[in-house]
Protein backbone atom coordinates (compact mmCIF):
# COMPACT_ATOMS: atom_id res chain seq x y z
CA UNK A 1 0.00 0.00 0.00
CA UNK A 2 1.20 3.36 -0.62
CA UNK A 3 0.46 6.24 1.07
CA UNK A 4 2.23 9.92 0.08
CA UNK A 5 4.37 8.02 -2.54
CA UNK A 6 5.51 5.96 0.28
CA UNK A 7 5.17 1.99 0.29
CA UNK A 8 4.13 0.22 3.12
CA UNK A 9 4.70 -2.92 3.82
CA UNK A 10 2.74 -5.27 5.93
CA UNK A 11 4.75 -6.54 9.22
CA UNK A 12 4.89 -10.35 9.53
CA UNK A 13 2.76 -11.95 12.08
CA UNK A 14 5.87 -11.99 14.22
CA UNK A 15 6.80 -8.77 14.34
CA UNK A 16 3.30 -7.83 14.67
CA UNK A 17 3.53 -10.19 18.09
CA UNK A 18 6.64 -8.45 19.38
CA UNK A 19 5.17 -5.01 18.58
CA UNK A 20 2.23 -5.60 20.63
CA UNK A 21 3.98 -6.99 23.63
CA UNK A 22 6.30 -3.69 23.82
CA UNK A 23 2.64 -1.46 23.58
CA UNK A 24 1.33 -4.02 26.73
CA UNK A 25 4.64 -3.51 28.81
CA UNK A 26 4.64 0.47 28.46
CA UNK A 27 0.41 0.21 28.93
CA UNK A 28 0.92 -1.96 32.37
CA UNK A 29 3.74 0.12 33.20
CA UNK A 30 1.93 3.63 33.35
CA UNK A 31 -0.04 1.42 35.58
CA UNK A 32 2.63 0.96 38.63
CA UNK A 33 2.07 4.38 39.80
CA UNK A 34 3.26 6.50 42.81
CA UNK A 35 0.91 8.70 43.20
CA UNK A 36 0.09 10.10 39.94
CA UNK A 37 3.32 9.70 38.53
CA UNK A 38 4.63 6.98 36.11
CA UNK A 39 8.46 6.30 36.63
CA UNK A 40 8.50 2.96 35.50
CA UNK A 41 7.05 3.73 32.02
CA UNK A 42 9.48 6.35 31.71
CA UNK A 43 12.25 4.05 32.15
CA UNK A 44 10.98 1.26 29.85
CA UNK A 45 10.80 3.72 26.61
CA UNK A 46 13.96 5.51 27.44
CA UNK A 47 15.45 1.76 27.86
CA UNK A 48 13.97 0.78 24.00
CA UNK A 49 15.90 1.98 20.93
CA UNK A 50 14.43 4.39 18.65
CA UNK A 51 11.86 2.84 15.91
CA UNK A 52 9.45 0.38 15.87
CA UNK A 53 9.92 -1.15 19.50
CA UNK A 54 10.01 1.97 20.78
CA UNK A 55 6.89 3.31 19.52
CA UNK A 56 4.84 0.92 20.52
CA UNK A 57 6.18 1.28 24.09
CA UNK A 58 5.40 4.53 23.94
CA UNK A 59 1.85 4.30 22.24
CA UNK A 60 1.28 1.90 24.72
CA UNK A 61 2.25 3.92 28.02
CA UNK A 62 0.23 7.07 26.49
CA UNK A 63 -2.64 5.13 26.28
CA UNK A 64 -1.73 3.20 29.73
CA UNK A 65 -1.04 7.05 31.09
CA UNK A 66 -4.82 7.75 30.36
CA UNK A 67 -6.64 4.98 31.53
CA UNK A 68 -5.14 4.50 34.99
CA UNK A 69 -4.39 8.07 35.44
CA UNK A 70 -6.07 11.42 35.84
CA UNK A 71 -6.21 13.62 33.40
CA UNK A 72 -3.01 16.54 34.75
CA UNK A 73 -1.26 13.90 36.06
CA UNK A 74 -2.02 11.57 32.75
CA UNK A 75 -1.20 14.45 30.57
CA UNK A 76 2.10 14.83 32.77
CA UNK A 77 3.47 11.24 32.23
CA UNK A 78 2.34 11.65 28.11
CA UNK A 79 5.05 14.82 28.31
CA UNK A 80 7.50 12.75 29.62
CA UNK A 81 7.50 9.81 27.53
CA UNK A 82 6.95 12.22 24.52
CA UNK A 83 9.73 14.32 25.57
CA UNK A 84 12.30 11.16 26.49
CA UNK A 85 11.57 9.56 22.73
CA UNK A 86 11.93 12.92 21.13
CA UNK A 87 15.83 13.16 22.12
CA UNK A 88 16.61 10.06 21.80
CA UNK A 89 15.56 10.31 18.30
CA UNK A 90 17.47 13.15 17.98
CA UNK A 91 20.78 11.93 19.12
CA UNK A 92 20.19 8.23 17.88
CA UNK A 93 23.53 9.04 15.72
CA UNK A 94 25.80 10.16 17.79
CA UNK A 95 28.19 8.91 20.00
CA UNK A 96 26.32 10.31 23.10
CA UNK A 97 23.81 7.33 22.20
CA UNK A 98 26.07 5.09 22.65
CA UNK A 99 27.19 5.62 26.08
CA UNK A 100 26.00 3.83 29.01
CA UNK A 101 25.00 6.91 31.12
CA UNK A 102 22.73 8.79 28.44
CA UNK A 103 19.15 6.74 28.22
CA UNK A 104 19.24 6.15 31.69
CA UNK A 105 20.13 10.60 31.82
CA UNK A 106 17.47 11.24 29.32
CA UNK A 107 15.09 9.21 31.41
CA UNK A 108 15.76 11.46 34.56
CA UNK A 109 16.00 14.71 32.83
CA UNK A 110 12.89 14.59 30.97
CA UNK A 111 11.48 13.14 34.50
CA UNK A 112 12.82 16.13 36.33
CA UNK A 113 11.91 18.94 33.39
CA UNK A 114 7.77 17.94 33.39
CA UNK A 115 8.23 17.52 37.19
CA UNK A 116 10.15 21.28 37.86
CA UNK A 117 7.56 23.14 35.11
CA UNK A 118 4.29 21.26 37.30
CA UNK A 119 6.02 22.08 40.58
CA UNK A 120 6.38 25.44 39.51
CA UNK A 121 3.22 26.09 38.48
CA UNK A 122 1.29 24.37 41.26
CA UNK A 123 4.15 25.45 44.24
CA UNK A 124 7.22 23.87 45.56
CA UNK A 125 7.39 22.51 49.28
CA UNK A 126 9.35 19.83 50.70
CA UNK A 127 6.80 17.30 49.87
CA UNK A 128 6.80 18.25 46.03
CA UNK A 129 10.29 18.05 45.96
CA UNK A 130 10.77 14.89 47.75
CA UNK A 131 8.49 13.21 45.23
CA UNK A 132 10.50 15.19 42.03
CA UNK A 133 14.02 13.71 43.58
CA UNK A 134 12.10 10.16 43.83
CA UNK A 135 10.57 10.05 40.44
CA UNK A 136 13.77 11.12 38.22
CA UNK A 137 16.26 8.63 40.31
CA UNK A 138 13.67 5.73 39.97
CA UNK A 139 13.16 6.72 36.43
CA UNK A 140 16.79 6.55 35.81
CA UNK A 141 17.55 3.53 37.66
CA UNK A 142 14.43 1.66 36.37
CA UNK A 143 15.83 2.78 32.67
CA UNK A 144 19.09 0.67 33.29
CA UNK A 145 17.14 -2.35 34.47
CA UNK A 146 14.42 -2.38 31.89
CA UNK A 147 17.64 -1.86 29.33
CA UNK A 148 19.70 -4.87 30.98
CA UNK A 149 16.58 -7.05 30.78
CA UNK A 150 15.77 -5.64 26.51
CA UNK A 151 19.59 -6.69 25.61
CA UNK A 152 19.04 -10.67 26.36
CA UNK A 153 16.13 -10.27 23.93
CA UNK A 154 18.29 -8.74 21.28
CA UNK A 155 17.94 -9.57 17.49
CA UNK A 156 19.88 -13.09 16.81
CA UNK A 157 23.02 -13.01 15.02
CA UNK A 158 22.08 -14.43 12.27
CA UNK A 159 21.23 -10.96 10.45
CA UNK A 160 24.95 -9.70 10.65
CA UNK A 161 25.81 -12.28 7.64
CA UNK A 162 23.07 -11.74 5.85
CA UNK A 163 23.48 -8.29 5.67
CA UNK A 164 26.89 -8.52 4.89
CA UNK A 165 26.17 -11.27 1.98
CA UNK A 166 23.72 -8.36 1.19
CA UNK A 167 26.38 -5.78 1.19
CA UNK A 168 28.56 -7.89 -1.22
CA UNK A 169 25.81 -9.03 -3.20
CA UNK A 170 25.00 -4.99 -3.93
CA UNK A 171 28.94 -3.92 -4.83
CA UNK A 172 29.06 -7.40 -6.99
CA UNK A 173 26.01 -5.97 -9.07
CA UNK A 174 27.29 -2.45 -9.07
CA UNK A 175 30.81 -3.79 -10.52
CA UNK A 176 28.96 -5.36 -13.20
CA UNK A 177 26.92 -2.40 -13.88
CA UNK A 178 29.66 -0.36 -14.22
CA UNK A 179 31.38 -2.66 -16.76
CA UNK A 180 28.22 -3.12 -18.85
CA UNK A 181 28.23 0.60 -19.21
CA UNK A 182 31.68 1.01 -20.05
CA UNK A 183 30.85 -1.65 -22.71
CA UNK A 184 28.02 0.50 -24.56
CA UNK A 185 31.18 3.24 -24.88
CA UNK A 186 32.58 0.87 -26.83
CA UNK A 187 33.69 1.30 -31.20
CA UNK A 188 31.37 0.00 -33.62
CA UNK A 189 32.65 -2.97 -34.89
CA UNK A 190 33.20 -1.30 -38.55
CA UNK A 191 34.28 2.52 -38.04
CA UNK A 192 32.72 5.05 -40.66
CA UNK A 193 34.93 6.36 -43.24
CA UNK A 194 35.90 9.65 -42.68
CA UNK A 195 33.93 12.15 -45.12
CA UNK A 196 34.62 12.80 -48.58
CA UNK A 197 36.57 16.04 -50.05
CA UNK A 198 34.10 15.79 -52.61
CA UNK A 199 31.37 17.51 -50.83
CA UNK A 200 33.59 20.28 -50.47
CA UNK A 201 33.59 20.80 -54.36
CA UNK A 202 30.06 19.91 -54.46
CA UNK A 203 28.85 22.66 -51.88
CA UNK A 204 31.24 25.64 -53.27
CA UNK A 205 29.87 24.92 -56.68
CA UNK A 206 26.18 25.34 -55.45
CA UNK A 207 26.93 28.92 -54.38
CA UNK A 208 29.09 29.98 -56.95
CA UNK A 209 28.02 28.18 -59.96
CA UNK A 210 24.52 28.05 -59.67
CA UNK A 211 23.67 31.44 -61.61
CA UNK A 212 26.96 31.26 -63.76
CA UNK A 213 26.74 31.76 -67.64
CA UNK A 214 29.51 29.31 -67.82
CA UNK A 215 27.44 26.45 -65.80
CA UNK A 216 27.06 24.21 -68.56
CA UNK A 217 30.42 24.64 -70.43
CA UNK A 218 32.13 23.54 -67.09
CA UNK A 219 30.04 20.87 -65.71
CA UNK A 220 28.38 19.20 -69.19
CA UNK A 221 30.97 19.62 -71.76
CA UNK A 222 34.20 20.29 -70.12
CA UNK A 223 32.98 17.93 -66.72
CA UNK A 224 36.17 15.65 -66.99
CA UNK A 225 38.22 18.58 -67.29
CA UNK A 226 36.49 20.31 -63.94
CA UNK A 227 37.02 16.97 -61.97
CA UNK A 228 40.33 16.40 -62.32
CA UNK A 229 41.16 19.88 -62.03
CA UNK A 230 39.13 19.48 -58.22
CA UNK A 231 41.05 16.33 -58.13
CA UNK A 232 44.29 17.29 -58.56
CA UNK A 233 43.83 20.29 -55.78
CA UNK A 234 42.34 18.11 -53.07
CA UNK A 235 45.87 17.05 -51.65
CA UNK A 236 47.68 20.52 -51.37
CA UNK A 237 44.24 22.01 -49.98
CA UNK A 238 44.07 19.72 -47.13
CA UNK A 239 47.45 19.23 -46.35
CA UNK A 240 47.61 23.10 -45.88
CA UNK A 241 43.94 23.86 -44.53
CA UNK A 242 42.90 26.23 -47.23
CA UNK A 243 42.94 26.74 -51.02
CA UNK A 244 45.26 28.92 -53.22
CA UNK A 245 44.43 29.73 -56.58
CA UNK A 246 48.36 28.15 -57.60
CA UNK A 247 46.22 24.70 -56.35
CA UNK A 248 44.31 24.74 -59.46
CA UNK A 249 45.61 24.06 -63.80
CA UNK A 250 45.62 27.31 -65.40
CA UNK A 251 43.37 25.93 -68.15
CA UNK A 252 40.39 25.82 -65.32
CA UNK A 253 41.63 28.81 -63.85
CA UNK A 254 41.55 31.09 -66.75
CA UNK A 255 38.27 29.70 -67.78
CA UNK A 256 36.76 30.40 -64.73
CA UNK A 257 34.93 33.67 -64.61
CA UNK A 258 33.87 33.29 -60.62
CA UNK A 259 37.39 32.39 -59.72
CA UNK A 260 38.36 34.01 -56.57
CA UNK A 261 34.51 33.39 -55.34
CA UNK A 262 34.69 30.21 -55.38
CA UNK A 263 38.41 30.08 -53.91
CA UNK A 264 36.50 31.70 -51.15
CA UNK A 265 33.77 29.66 -50.96
CA UNK A 266 36.10 26.41 -51.79
CA UNK A 267 37.98 27.53 -48.66
CA UNK A 268 34.88 27.97 -45.90
CA UNK A 269 33.92 24.63 -46.52
CA UNK A 270 37.63 23.08 -46.34
CA UNK A 271 37.35 24.63 -43.05
CA UNK A 272 33.83 23.17 -41.96
CA UNK A 273 35.01 19.66 -42.93
CA UNK A 274 38.53 19.77 -41.01
CA UNK A 275 36.22 20.86 -37.96
CA UNK A 276 33.87 18.17 -38.86
CA UNK A 277 36.90 15.75 -38.65
CA UNK A 278 38.29 16.80 -35.79
CA UNK A 279 34.97 16.63 -33.74
CA UNK A 280 34.31 13.51 -34.89
CA UNK A 281 38.18 12.15 -33.50
CA UNK A 282 37.68 13.91 -30.22
CA UNK A 283 33.91 12.39 -29.99
CA UNK A 284 35.37 9.10 -30.83
CA UNK A 285 38.71 9.89 -28.01
CA UNK A 286 35.88 11.13 -25.33
CA UNK A 287 34.01 8.16 -25.99
CA UNK A 288 36.89 5.79 -25.13
CA UNK A 289 37.98 7.63 -22.05
CA UNK A 290 34.40 7.38 -20.80
CA UNK A 291 34.64 3.36 -21.77
CA UNK A 292 37.98 3.13 -19.95
CA UNK A 293 36.87 5.08 -17.24
CA UNK A 294 33.83 2.90 -16.50
CA UNK A 295 35.32 -0.04 -16.91
CA UNK A 296 37.88 1.06 -14.25
CA UNK A 297 35.89 1.81 -11.78
CA UNK A 298 33.96 -1.28 -12.20
CA UNK A 299 37.25 -3.18 -11.69
CA UNK A 300 38.16 -1.53 -8.99
CA UNK A 301 34.59 -2.28 -7.00
CA UNK A 302 35.80 -5.92 -8.05
CA UNK A 303 39.06 -5.59 -6.74
CA UNK A 304 38.21 -3.95 -3.62
CA UNK A 305 35.45 -6.63 -2.71
CA UNK A 306 37.66 -9.66 -3.28
CA UNK A 307 40.87 -7.80 -1.25
CA UNK A 308 38.08 -7.77 1.53
CA UNK A 309 37.04 -11.52 0.95
CA UNK A 310 40.50 -12.96 0.49
CA UNK A 311 41.64 -14.49 3.86
CA UNK A 312 44.91 -13.44 5.71
CA UNK A 313 47.44 -15.10 4.02
CA UNK A 314 50.16 -16.62 6.28
CA UNK A 315 53.68 -16.91 5.78
CA UNK A 316 57.17 -15.95 7.55
CA UNK A 317 57.03 -12.55 6.55
CA UNK A 318 60.40 -10.85 5.53
CA UNK A 319 61.70 -8.56 8.53
CA UNK A 320 62.49 -4.79 6.77
CA UNK A 321 63.72 -0.84 8.32
CA UNK A 322 62.60 1.97 6.19
CA UNK A 323 63.28 5.64 6.52
CA UNK A 324 62.38 8.34 3.97
CA UNK A 325 63.98 12.12 3.47
CA UNK A 326 63.31 15.11 1.17
CA UNK A 327 64.76 18.28 0.76
CA UNK A 328 63.42 21.85 -1.33
CA UNK A 329 64.89 23.44 -4.43
CA UNK A 330 67.54 26.14 -3.34
CA UNK A 331 65.48 29.17 -2.80
CA UNK A 332 61.87 27.17 -2.15
CA UNK A 333 60.42 26.70 1.47
CA UNK A 334 58.04 23.60 0.33
CA UNK A 335 59.34 20.57 -1.53
CA UNK A 336 57.92 19.83 -4.38
CA UNK A 337 58.31 16.36 -3.91
CA UNK A 338 55.28 14.03 -2.01
CA UNK A 339 56.88 10.26 -0.28
CA UNK A 340 55.56 7.64 2.14
CA UNK A 341 55.54 3.94 2.85
CA UNK A 342 53.09 2.10 4.42
CA UNK A 343 51.90 -1.66 5.43
CA UNK A 344 48.15 -3.05 3.62
CA UNK A 345 48.38 -6.80 5.00
CA UNK A 346 51.47 -8.80 3.77
CA UNK A 347 52.04 -6.33 1.21
CA UNK A 348 54.68 -3.00 1.71
CA UNK A 349 54.05 -0.26 -0.61
CA UNK A 350 56.20 2.74 -1.24
CA UNK A 351 55.34 5.83 -3.11
CA UNK A 352 57.47 8.80 -4.42
CA UNK A 353 55.49 11.51 -6.57
CA UNK A 354 57.92 14.23 -8.15
CA UNK A 355 55.08 17.29 -9.42
CA UNK A 356 56.46 19.50 -12.43
CA UNK A 357 58.51 22.03 -11.31
CA UNK A 358 59.15 23.33 -7.48
CA UNK A 359 57.34 25.10 -4.69
CA UNK A 360 53.64 24.94 -3.71
CA UNK A 361 52.02 23.83 -6.67
CA UNK A 362 54.06 20.93 -7.76
CA UNK A 363 53.49 19.98 -4.06
CA UNK A 364 49.68 19.89 -4.45
CA UNK A 365 50.01 18.73 -7.36
CA UNK A 366 52.23 15.07 -6.47
CA UNK A 367 50.68 14.99 -2.77
CA UNK A 368 47.43 14.72 -4.79
CA UNK A 369 48.49 11.85 -6.77
CA UNK A 370 50.33 9.99 -3.40
CA UNK A 371 47.20 10.43 -1.66
CA UNK A 372 44.64 9.37 -4.01
CA UNK A 373 47.21 6.50 -5.14
CA UNK A 374 47.71 5.50 -0.95
CA UNK A 375 43.74 5.28 -0.88
CA UNK A 376 43.57 3.25 -3.77
CA UNK A 377 45.88 0.96 -2.41
CA UNK A 378 44.96 0.51 1.19
CA UNK A 379 41.50 -0.24 0.06
CA UNK A 380 42.78 -3.28 -1.78
CA UNK A 381 42.77 -2.00 -5.50
CA UNK A 382 45.69 -3.73 -7.03
CA UNK A 383 48.88 -1.38 -8.62
CA UNK A 384 48.11 -1.90 -11.97
CA UNK A 385 44.44 -1.06 -11.67
CA UNK A 386 44.93 2.41 -9.31
CA UNK A 387 47.83 2.73 -11.97
CA UNK A 388 45.46 3.18 -14.84
CA UNK A 389 42.78 4.82 -12.77
CA UNK A 390 45.55 7.63 -11.82
CA UNK A 391 46.77 8.21 -14.80
CA UNK A 392 43.36 8.52 -16.70
CA UNK A 393 42.92 11.30 -14.00
CA UNK A 394 45.83 13.32 -14.46
CA UNK A 395 45.24 12.79 -18.00
CA UNK A 396 41.82 15.00 -17.83
CA UNK A 397 43.90 17.21 -15.21
CA UNK A 398 46.38 17.68 -18.08
CA UNK A 399 43.94 18.69 -20.65
CA UNK A 400 42.63 21.42 -18.39
CA UNK A 401 46.41 22.62 -17.04
CA UNK A 402 48.71 21.24 -18.72
CA UNK A 403 50.79 19.80 -15.69
CA UNK A 404 52.23 16.46 -14.95
CA UNK A 405 53.71 14.27 -12.20
CA UNK A 406 55.78 11.42 -11.32
CA UNK A 407 54.74 8.25 -10.12
CA UNK A 408 57.70 5.68 -8.71
CA UNK A 409 55.77 3.44 -7.28
CA UNK A 410 57.16 0.00 -5.01
CA UNK A 411 54.78 -2.91 -4.34
CA UNK A 412 56.44 -5.97 -2.23
CA UNK A 413 55.02 -8.90 -1.24
CA UNK A 414 56.75 -9.57 2.54
CA UNK A 415 55.47 -12.81 2.57
CA UNK A 416 56.19 -14.70 -1.14
CA UNK A 417 59.44 -12.06 -0.90
CA UNK A 418 58.70 -10.63 -4.37
CA UNK A 419 58.41 -7.30 -5.57
CA UNK A 420 57.35 -5.10 -8.61
CA UNK A 421 58.24 -1.41 -9.48
CA UNK A 422 55.93 0.79 -11.43
CA UNK A 423 57.84 4.01 -13.02
CA UNK A 424 55.71 6.18 -14.67
CA UNK A 425 58.73 9.36 -15.30
CA UNK A 426 60.40 8.45 -12.53
CA UNK A 427 64.23 8.24 -11.72
CA UNK A 428 65.88 4.68 -11.29
CA UNK A 429 65.99 3.07 -8.24
CA UNK A 430 68.75 1.30 -6.92
CA UNK A 431 69.11 -2.49 -5.00
CA UNK A 432 72.52 -3.36 -2.89
CA UNK A 433 73.01 -6.94 -1.83
CA UNK A 434 76.89 -7.86 -0.81
CA UNK A 435 78.66 -4.84 -2.23
CA UNK A 436 76.81 -5.60 -5.93
CA UNK A 437 74.46 -2.75 -6.86
CA UNK A 438 71.73 -3.59 -9.44
CA UNK A 439 69.87 -0.33 -11.61
CA UNK A 440 66.07 -0.55 -12.03
CA UNK A 441 65.05 1.92 -14.86
CA UNK A 442 61.75 2.34 -16.68
CA UNK A 443 60.62 4.11 -19.74
CA UNK A 444 56.95 5.58 -19.73
CA UNK A 445 56.48 9.03 -19.93
CA UNK A 446 55.01 10.79 -16.30
CA UNK A 447 51.44 10.41 -15.02
CA UNK A 448 49.29 13.10 -17.25
CA UNK A 449 50.97 12.62 -20.36
CA UNK A 450 51.39 8.82 -20.81
CA UNK A 451 48.57 7.49 -23.09
CA UNK A 452 45.85 5.99 -21.54
CA UNK A 453 45.36 2.66 -23.02
CA UNK A 454 49.05 1.96 -22.02
CA UNK A 455 49.33 -0.85 -19.49
CA UNK A 456 51.60 -0.15 -16.60
CA UNK A 457 54.93 -1.85 -17.02
CA UNK A 458 56.23 -3.81 -13.63
CA UNK A 459 59.88 -4.62 -13.26
CA UNK A 460 59.75 -7.52 -11.16
CA UNK A 461 62.65 -8.97 -8.88
CA UNK A 462 63.24 -11.05 -5.55
CA UNK A 463 63.12 -9.57 -2.05
CA UNK A 464 66.44 -10.66 -0.39
CA UNK A 465 67.59 -10.64 3.26
CA UNK A 466 70.49 -8.29 3.52
CA UNK A 467 69.81 -5.88 1.13
CA UNK A 468 68.78 -2.68 -0.03
CA UNK A 469 66.38 -0.44 -1.78
CA UNK A 470 66.84 2.52 -2.51
CA UNK A 471 64.37 4.78 -4.44
CA UNK A 472 65.05 8.71 -5.64
CA UNK A 473 64.19 11.65 -7.60
CA UNK A 474 65.75 12.76 -10.63
CA UNK A 475 66.74 15.65 -8.00
CA UNK A 476 69.16 13.10 -6.89
CA UNK A 477 70.17 11.21 -9.68
CA UNK A 478 68.78 10.49 -13.05
CA UNK A 479 69.34 8.29 -15.76
CA UNK A 480 72.52 10.25 -17.46
CA UNK A 481 74.14 11.56 -14.12
CA UNK A 482 73.92 8.10 -11.39
CA UNK A 483 77.49 6.29 -11.39
CA UNK A 484 78.41 8.41 -8.79
CA UNK A 485 75.24 7.48 -6.61
CA UNK A 486 76.06 3.62 -7.94
CA UNK A 487 79.82 4.25 -6.72
CA UNK A 488 78.37 5.29 -2.79
CA UNK A 489 75.95 2.54 -2.74
CA UNK A 490 78.70 -0.37 -3.69
CA UNK A 491 80.90 1.65 -0.78
CA UNK A 492 78.40 1.69 2.08
CA UNK A 493 79.24 -0.71 4.64
CA UNK A 494 76.26 0.68 7.26
CA UNK A 495 73.34 -1.57 7.84
CA UNK A 496 70.82 2.32 9.02
CA UNK A 497 68.61 3.30 6.06
CA UNK A 498 68.76 6.72 7.85
CA UNK A 499 71.82 7.45 7.48
CA UNK A 500 72.44 6.23 3.56
CA UNK A 501 69.42 8.43 2.95
CA UNK A 502 70.82 11.23 4.80
CA UNK A 503 74.42 10.90 3.36
CA UNK A 504 72.55 10.30 -0.32
CA UNK A 505 70.72 13.31 0.01
CA UNK A 506 73.95 15.44 1.18
CA UNK A 507 76.10 14.35 -1.40
CA UNK A 508 73.71 15.10 -4.22
CA UNK A 509 73.49 18.80 -2.32
CA UNK A 510 76.98 19.45 -2.76
CA UNK A 511 77.15 17.88 -6.30
CA UNK A 512 74.34 19.82 -7.62
CA UNK A 513 74.14 22.80 -5.38
CA UNK A 514 70.18 22.08 -4.85
CA UNK A 515 69.20 23.01 -8.42
CA UNK A 516 66.05 20.75 -7.93
CA UNK A 517 64.06 18.86 -5.18
CA UNK A 518 65.42 16.13 -3.61
CA UNK A 519 64.01 13.05 -2.17
CA UNK A 520 64.99 9.88 -1.57
CA UNK A 521 63.08 6.65 -0.15
CA UNK A 522 65.56 3.16 1.48
CA UNK A 523 64.58 -0.25 2.93
CA UNK A 524 66.63 -2.22 4.25
CA UNK A 525 65.79 -5.80 4.85
CA UNK A 526 68.24 -7.38 7.19
CA UNK A 527 68.98 -10.95 8.26
CA UNK A 528 65.98 -12.56 10.17
CA UNK A 529 68.12 -13.76 13.32
CA UNK A 530 67.99 -9.79 14.05
CA UNK A 531 64.41 -9.90 14.57
CA UNK A 532 61.97 -7.19 13.04
CA UNK A 533 62.21 -3.41 13.61
CA UNK A 534 60.51 -1.15 11.69
CA UNK A 535 61.64 3.08 11.48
Amino acid sequence: MKIANITLERPAAGELLRLAGYGAVGFFAAGCCLEGRAPLAAGFVAACRPGKNAIAALAGGVVGSLAFLSFGPALRCCGILVLIYAVLSAFRDTKWFQQGWFRPGTAAGATLSVELAYALQMGINGASLLRMAACTALSAVLCHYCALLLREAAIPRRKAPREAESLRQRLRLSAEALRTLGECFAPAPQPKKEENPAVIFDRAAEVVCRGCALRDLCWNKEYVSTFNAFNDATPLMLERGRSEPSDFAIHFASRCIHFPQLISAINTEVTALLLRRQYRRQLAKERERSRGQYTQLGELMAQAMAAAEAPAATGNELCHQAALGAEPKAGQRVCGDSLTWFRTGRMLYAILSDGMGSGREAQRESQLTLRLLEQFLQAGIAPESALRTMNAALNLRSDEQGSFTTIDLLAADLTSRQAALYKYGAAPTYIKRQGAVRRLAGNSLPAGLQDAETEPQAIRFPLEENSFILMVSDGVADSVDDQWLQDLLAGWQGEDPNVLTSLVLREAFQRRQGDDDRSAVCFYFPPEKRGRREV
